[in-house]
Order: structure tokens, then sequence, then C-alpha cells
């Protein structure tokens, strides 16, 4: 049995006063807009050898909106007060709260209400997102981290923060990644863990109660596939269906009662959910919002069934809520929501769950400390609750709640190609360079296969 079970604190996030709760028009809780047409401009243009020239794909949607469409996304993550996508290109992008260097742009501007571009990032499978720092997860193993490092949460050996991304030492064959507030731990290849940053509370399950600002390894683990952080522990799901979880006083891994057959774990501050086999949830540790999802406020030291949750395919958690995708494709939240992020219109807690309003068959769904983000197949991508930062990736950053959930600018993305690159390059936002004289065709396409072209002329 892992109790996980103290005295409440305060949340990841800086929580300001909230001045207004916005609530959408009915017709923002109808179903999904869908992009109907593409237009590249220019349509046509002339560069010279080494000139650079920039394209811009514009929408049309069903509802007769348009917007200027940004990169083609491939997952995304959600954290204090920022969110990261990771683009089909493999790049990375960030927006919201940047104090720190946290949206790895080579800058600290306190926001980013646009994404930024994490710098000498181009082969990420993963990322995941903190609140004061991001990490990547590279093709070749590799795990590169940035933001704040007053824990070693960046784990290159030193306590410097850093607004560009800086190597983890020492890992290279690593295959999962996860990070929180001040600490971040790695599955590498065969199955074992190692950890870094801040480890007061035995969260780097190596059995002390000492930070590391390098990776060490975890006592025991062997077999992990995946990885859940929370405020100060770790858990690990484990090849055979098991969970383990280390930290909040115990620096070395114990095994979750009663939990045998898990196929994806969630973490919040201070509660964690498992998703199982079965399609049913489970979830333990503090209950302060509702969290738990089994109609009480009660704290569990043991994993209790999440209310009529029986055929989830996804889960994640926020820093006091939890959500799960299911089977029919509907979204349903429970927990904190004082500032809308369980997506239903209202910004009062709930101890069951409830359904999202107008979100249907997301691909993926990344709950951040008081915002939540799905994303579509064709690229569409939307986000609720709390927007102080800019997280939402609305183009602006307010003191308002937003319950219900509101188009990220710039989705769905397109991908730029050149169909003769040896005249002209482009580049994921839609930068061509002139290489050599003749013709090429520059050509967005969405994920959906919507696409437009123009025909660049080098001369």
């Amino acid at each position: 049995m892992f109790p996980f079970i103290r005295t409440p604190r305060t949340l990841r996030v800086s929580v300001a006063t909230v001045l207004y709760a916005g609530l959408l028009t009915t017709a923002a809780m109808a179903a999904n807009p869908k992009l109907q047409t593409i237009d590249i401009t220019p349509t046509a243009k002339t560069i010279s050898v080494g000139q650079v020239q920039s394209f811009t794909a514009t929408g049309t949607f069903s509802n007769g909106s348009k917007q200027v469409l940004g990169r083609a996304i491939s997952n995304i993550a959600a954290g204090g007060d920022n969110t990261c996508a990771l683009l089909t290109s493999r790049g990375v992008e960030c927006w919201g709260f940047n104090q720190e260097g946290q949206l790895g742009g080579g800058n600290n501007t306190q926001r980013s209400v646009v994404p930024v571009g994490v710098i000498g990032i181009s082969t990420a499978t993963a990322v995941d997102v903190g609140t004061g720092s991001s990490c990547a997860l590279l093709a070749s193993g590799v795990v590169k981290c940035w933001g704040g490092n007053g824990f070693g949460e960046l784990g290159n050996g030193s306590n410097t923060i850093s607004n560009i991304p800086v190597s983890v030492t020492g890992i290279s064959t690593a295959t999962a990644l996860a990070t929180e507030v001040f600490h971040s731990c790695a599955v590498l290849a065969g199955g074992t863990v190692q950890c870094w940053g801040e480890g007061d509370d035995g969260q780097l399950g190596n059995g002390s109660k000492t930070g590391s600002n390098i990776p060490v390894n975890v006592v025991g683990i062997s077999t992990a596939t995946a990885l859940g952080l929370g405020f100060d522990y770790s858990c690990a799901l484990l090849a055979s269906g098991a969970v383990q979880c280390w930290g909040l006083g115990f620096d070395t891994p114990v095994t979750v009662s009663g939990i045998n057959n898990a196929t994806a774990i969630a973490a919040g501050d201070d509660f964690r959910c498992a998703l199982l086999a079965s399609g049913a949830v489970q979830c333990w540790g503090r209950n302060w919002a509702g969290q738990l999802g089994n109609g009480s406020n009660s704290d569990s030291n043991v994993p209790v069934s999440v209310t009529g949750i029986s055929t989830a395919i996804a889960i994640t958690a926020g820093s006091g809520h939890a959500c799960a995708t299911l089977r029919s494709g509907s979204v349903k939240c429970w927990g904190h929501n004082s500032y809308g992020q369980l997506g239903n219109g209202m910004t009062t807690n709930s101890n069951i769950p409830v359904f999202v309003n107008g979100i249907n068959s997301p691909t993926r769904l990344a709950a951040g400390a008081e915002h939540t983000c799905a994303l579509f197949s064709g690229g569409l991508m939307k986000c609720w609750g709390y927007n102080y930062s800019g997280q939402l990736g609305l183009g602006w950053w307010d003191l308002k709640t937003h319950p219900l959930a509101v188009i990220v600018a710039g989705t769905p993305g397109v991908l730029w190609t050149s169909s003769d690159s040896s005249k002209a390059t482009i580049t994921d936002r839609g930068i061509a360079t002139g290489r050599a004289v003749g013709n090429t065709t520059i050509t967005a396409t969405t994920s959906g296969f919507i696409n437009d072209n123009a025909v660049l002329t080098v001369k």
C-alpha cells in the first residue's frame, strides 16, 4: 500500500484572483468547425538564389471563419502555466509563462501568447511540461530540458537556469519521460528508471532524501514502461500492469495496492490515477476538490473507482483535476474547477466526472495545472480553463477563465513541402530559400489532406 496522504500544499502555480468567468456563446459549444479550404499567399513569386520568401496558409472553416494556420501538431503537453506542442516535423513549440525560460526560445520574457520554437530541437519524439521546466525525448534516446533549475531539474550537473535546451547528463537510451515541478524522470531501454532534481521527499527513488542535478538510478525498477510525477512523488507503470511509487517520505519504490492490470497512469499534485485494462479508472491520494472522482471529498490511501467510468481509453491529470477520454469519443473530467478546467461551462468543483462540452474523439488529451487541452485528428486543437499566461494559445492572455473549449490560434496546422528542393527548400514555418535557378511548387497540406499550392520561381 502506498498512502500518499499529507497536509494540503500550495498548488504548483501561482493562483491569481479570478476577475471574470467568461462563458462562450452557444455556437462555441457546437461540433468542431471543419477546415474546408486552404489558400496560400503569395500564389506566385520570383526570388533570387539565396533569397528567402515567406508563405502563409489561411484556412476557411465550415462556420465561415478564417485564420492563419500554424505548424502541424502530432502531440501536446500541458504544464503549470504553459503548453507545448510536438510538431510532425519533430520540432517543439511552447507558449505561456516564460519567466525562467521554460518556453525554450532563448529569452526570459515573462510570457508569450504565441508559439515559440524551442531552439535546437528537431528530432523530438515526446515532450513533457512541468511548471518551471520542460523536457523533450529525442529519437536518439537523449533527453534535453530547459527552464528553471534551482533544484537541478535540468539534469545537466548545474543549478543554473537555461532558456535553451541542455542535455541531461548520461542519458542516451531513454524511451519515455516525465517532468514535474522540481524533478524529472526517464525510462531507459530495458525498463530501468533514472530521476533528477529535488529529492527532499524521496521522489528520486534512490534510497535517499537528497536532490541531484544529474540522474540517479531508481532502486528496484527494471520493467517500467511509463511514468507519472506529482509535486513530490513519482510513479512508474510496470510491464506487468502493476504500479510502483516513491516519494512523500518513501525513498524507494513501493507497490500500489490492488492494481495489477493498469495500462496507463496519470499524476496530479497530490493524487494519482490508473487506467485499467477494463476501461475503469481508479485514483488515490488527496481529495480536497473531488479529484478522486468517487463522489466524495475524503482522502484515500488506496485506489478507489472513479464513478461511472468503465470505457476509458486515455487519462490525464492536472494539479487538482483529471480527465478521461471514453471509447465513445466523449471526454469527462472531475475535481478542481475554479478556473473552468473541467470544461463543462461551470467553475464549481465536481467529485464525479462531468462531460466536457463540445469535445468529441480527441487523439490526445493533456491537463495542465489549471487548464486542459485536446488535439484532434484533423490537427485542430482546443483548450479550456485558466489563461493568465496565455497557456490556452488564443493569442492573448487574460485573468478570465474559459470553462468551454476554445480553438487554439493557428490550428489545424500545415506541413510545407517543396516539389524540387534542389531549386528551393522550405521550413515548417513556410519560409522558402532559393537554391538554384528553376521552378518548384510550394504546397501546404493539413493532416486531413486539404491542401493548396503556389509556384516559386528562382532566377
